[in-house]
C-alpha cells in the first residue's frame, strides 16, 4: 500500500472489511462489482427496515 488516507468514523477492524468491497467493487469480471452492489443495496434496505419499528397485532394464541 503506497499511500494512506485517513477517513472519520472508520475502526480499525473495520479496514480489512473495507479493502475487500473495494477489491470486489474494482474487480475486472463485470458480474463481480454488480453482485456487490446489489449486496450493498439489499443490505441497506434490510438495515432500514430493521430500524423502522413494526406494528404487528399481538396474538397470544401461537
Amino acid at each position: 500500500m503506497g499511500r494512506t488516507v485517513s477517513m472519520i468514523g472508520v475502526e480499525a477492524d473495520e479496514l480489512p472489511w473495507l479493502r475487500l468491497l473495494t477489491s470486489l467493487l474494482r474487480h475486472p469480471d463485470p458480474v463481480v462489482p454488480e453482485l456487490a452492489r446489489q449486496a450493498l443495496l439489499y443490505l441497506q434496505n434490510a438495515a432500514s427496515q430493521a430500524s423502522t419499528p413494526q406494528h404487528f397485532p399481538i396474538d397470544h394464541a401461537g
